[in-house]
């Protein structure tokens, strides 16, 4: 089981750092569309944990957690760099 949410955590890890490349390459693009890539990734975050831990309520709650951590160290390291 702790192998599961290690490999869960380097997976989401992989993931949300392969979105803010994506969203770095798209600086052009509208909000919306910014918005639409978000909730896609967040939900490829959501089938990737369900996928490994076989429970929704807790895929739920460890998506929205690493989107809340990844969401915090972006914020820092745009503060870092002003």
């Amino acid at each position: 089981m702790k192998k599961t949410w290690s490999l869960l955590s380097v997976t989401h890890l992989l993931l949300w750092s392969s979105y803010s490349v994506i969203e770095w390459l798209s600086k052009k693009d509208s909000f919306l569309a910014k918005i639409i890539l978000l909730v896609m990734f967040f939900y490829l975050s959501y089938l990737i944990a369900y996928t490994l831990i076989k429970a929704r309520k807790n895929a739920i709650y460890f998506s929205l957690f690493s989107l809340l951590l990844f969401a915090i160290a972006n914020q820092i390291i745009l503060f870092i760099s002003d």
